[in-house]
């Protein structure tokens, strides 16, 4: 048999190529659908222009861009995009020969995102891009531009969105003609670009106080600093959301800021050693606003003058608030061990012809201490260490120092010593000791065991006094003092008051010694606090400190009582107690590594770290966030995790809302907690805030809480 072949038929052909042609034709349909020139999103609408309607056969510069117009609230972001967000992104796919130049970004806005703050841009900002193409382009071609476009939107809420955007450009003889839709927004970005080699020179410099920027205008130009701003193209450099004041300082412009997290890193600081950004001097006098490319080398600054912060409290005002606060610190339970000893003394003293004197001379050891304390703070700041409210605790050496005489009042309640003659009276020792010189010190102490403690009204009071001059802290100060000690004061200085008061006797002598329990304790807690700061070592040292300390008690009030002991072992004793009131507060404890709030933080159930970075991270999600700031020295912050944030009904709200606990811990001093404390005008713990989801301004909560107002703010609804 002869094999021959079959003939297709026209019509077998015709139907084959209709199937291949319709597959190549919904292909390029569906290409066309996923790449147009523009997009629309609910938040914005996204297109792909061109400043000319065409492309030049000979070659050259094409000027294109992204333009992105939002709904009213929303806003995209910068190449730094500041705390939070994402800088514009584009991919692009050009044709052989073509490139494409990096975003030429127009300047930025500072745009307030609940207590952080971005670099982005409102209603409608065009990205342009410089396309460079190849000569010897045929005319009556096309040119086919195409962009992978992604973004982050935000306003109450982040989403992140993403384009593939195409244009097709023909190819002409001679100039393309300009498009006149697009002319406004390629002038409005062209004019917005920042110029670059621009006539200002300027350096930078870190320091404790923070990070000077200091520009120098051309010479004979007259710049008021007035609204200028600074916009660094580094992440993390510094802090967005700190309000940038420049002022005129000798022939130039300063500016303060916060260091960002690069800067507080000391690697990074060191690696540091050009600060490029944007300089913006805002529109005056009908001229518009204009913007340098600045690249600052660090080095030295002139320094800048020391001008308060402008406050919103009155001097008057801070005066009362510091009284009341102070009243008010009586009832705060670290001066529980003190109250009952000017309990006693005041019993003491009622059988004196003048008890109003032992009032007077307690609130003149309370306001000499207060006033030592306003001197150190003023002191310490000077030199460059950010330091508020209870900064003495934030030093394990301060802490050991405090341990070791509420010790020694402990041993003198007890009876183990004293540094007067007689047994009787409201304790012996410092502030035990009979007399005008026992009352003094009893206000000395009252000060010491109160400084753990924040009352209401303080945080206002305090917040004033570090933002003035010395004079006006120092009062501030001994108005608090004045506060602490009234109550007493007037007890004293009221007759009928004092005929109230039972009249002494024996008991008195055991109701002294029960007291050093409570001293006891207080001790105890400190030794606490010592073990959330130093290493094992460290607290060991104090805690054998504490033994000497005893043994040279005891020793001392052997010999007060002439016991019939040998000069020997009275020299061994006296000799243990000077290692330990010389050698042991005054080598410091090791700092740990881990100490610096990494157990405290980490023993609290659903508890994180605070960090800006997971503050904005977490906002950026829309979540709920709680952030309390606290110490294990602030005996008000440890009493509120106890009676309120660490009750089930409180986890549990936390659980079912979808709530981030944020723990910042201040017990050692820490830059970050520093900050967001002063950001909400306060420079001691403790602070709780509460973001609510979707954004917003945070709810600033009390400084004493409760389970009912923690779960009326977390679920209002309930």
């Amino acid at each position: 048999m002869v094999y021959t072949p079959r003939r297709r038929s026209a019509q077998g052909m015709s139907v084959t190529s209709r199937i291949f042609l319709s597959l190549v034709a919904m292909m390029a349909l569906l290409s066309a659908a996923m790449a147009s020139d523009a997009v629309t999103t609910p938040r914005l609408e996204a297109r792909l222009v061109a400043a000319e309607a065409g492309v030049p056969a000979k070659g050259g510069t094409i000027a294109v861009g992204l333009l992105q117009v939002m709904q009213p609230g929303w806003h995209t972001y910068w190449r730094n995009p500041g705390e939070s967000g994402e800088p514009t992104a584009l991919a692009w796919t050009l044709p052989p020969g073509a490139t494409a130049s990096e975003i030429r970004w127009p300047f930025p806005e500072r745009i307030p995102f609940g207590e952080l703050a971005n670099y982005g841009y409102n209603d409608r900002v065009l990205l342009p891009v410089n396309i460079t193409v190849p000569a010897g382009l045929a005319p009556g071609t096309d040119v086919r531009l195409k962009v992978e476009a992604s973004w982050l939107a935000c306003k109450d809420i982040c989403v992140p969105e993403s384009a593939t955007l195409e244009l097709v450009l023909p190819v002409v003889d001679g100039e393309a003609q300009p498009v006149p839709q697009w002319q406004a927004d390629f002038a409005r970005a062209r004019a917005s670009e920042p110029l670059k080699n621009g006539p200002f020179a300027g350096r930078f410099d870190v320091k404790d106080t923070g990070v000077t920027l200091y520009v120098e205008p051309p010479s004979g130009a007259n710049i008021s600093p007035e609204g200028i701003l600074f916009f660094p193209f580094g992440k993390g450099l510094i802090q967005a959301s700190a309000e940038q004041k420049p002022v005129t300082v000798g022939t130039g412009i300063a500016i303060r800021v916060p260091p960002g997290w690069r800067l507080r890193d000391p690697e990074q600081l060191a690696q540091t050693g050009t600060l490029e950004g944007v300089l913006v001097v805002p529109a005056r006098n009908g001229s518009p606003a204009r913007a340098f490319e600045m690249a600052l080398a660090r080095g030295p600054v002139p320094a800048m003058p020391e001008t308060p912060a402008a406050a919103s409290t009155s001097f008057l005002e801070a005066i009362l608030f510091a009284v009341l606060g102070g009243l008010i610190l009586n009832l705060m339970p670290c001066v529980f061990p003190i109250l009952s000893m000017k309990a006693l003394s005041l019993i003491n003293s009622s059988q004196k012809d003048r008890p109003w004197v032992d009032g007077l001379v307690y609130l003149a050891g309370v306001l000499v201490t207060f006033a030592g304390l306003a001197g150190a703070l003023l002191w310490l700041r000077a030199l460059g260490e950010d330091v508020g409210w209870g900064f003495q605790l934030q030093s394990p050496l301060s802490v050991a120092i405090i341990a070791y005489v509420l010790a020694l009042v402990g041993f003198s309640l007890s009876g183990l010593f004293t540094l007067g003659t007689s047994l009787q009276g409201a304790g012996q020792g410092l502030a035990g000791k009979s007399g005008l010189v026992g009352t003094f010190f009893t206000g000395v102490l009252a000060v010491v065991v109160a400084a753990p403690c924040t009352a209401p009204f303080m945080g206002v009071a305090m917040s004033f006094a570090f933002t003035q001059s010395a004079p006006v802290t120092i009062a501030v100060f001994l108005a608090l003092g004045f506060g602490l000690a009234l109550p007493w004061v007037l007890f004293s200085a009221v007759p009928a008051l004092v005929r109230l008061l039972p009249r002494p006797g024996d008991w008195m002598e055991r109701f002294r010694e029960f007291l050093a329990f409570p001293m006891y304790g207080a001790v105890a807690w400190l030794v606490w606090v010592l073990s959330q700061q130093v290493d094992p070592e460290g607290l060991f040292r104090v805690m054998l400190g504490l033994v000497l300390l005893a043994q040279g008690a005891w020793a001392l009030g052997n010999l007060q009582r002439r016991a019939s002991l040998t000069g020997i072992v009275l020299f061994v004793a006296g000799f243990g107690a000077a290692i330990a009131l010389i050698v042991m507060p005054f080598a410091p404890p090791k700092s740990s590594p881990t100490a610096a709030g990494g157990a405290s933080v980490s023993s609290r159930e659903f508890a994180e770290p605070y960090s800006a970075e997971r503050l904005a991270t977490l906002r950026a999600e829309g979540r709920p966030v709680f952030i309390n700031l606290t110490a294990a020295w602030c005996v008000s912050c440890l009493y509120n995790e106890r009676v309120a944030l660490s009750t089930e009904a409180v986890r549990s709200a936390f659980r079912d809302t979808g709530t981030a606990y944020l723990v910042g811990d201040w017990t050692n001093r820490d830059a970050a907690i520093s900050a967001l404390l002063k950001a909400h005008g306060r420079d001691g713990v403790p602070l709780y805030l509460y973001f609510p989801a979707g954004g917003g301004d945070p709810v600033v909560l009390p400084q004493l809480l409760t389970t009912s107002i923690v779960l009326n703010i977390v679920r209002p609804e309930k």
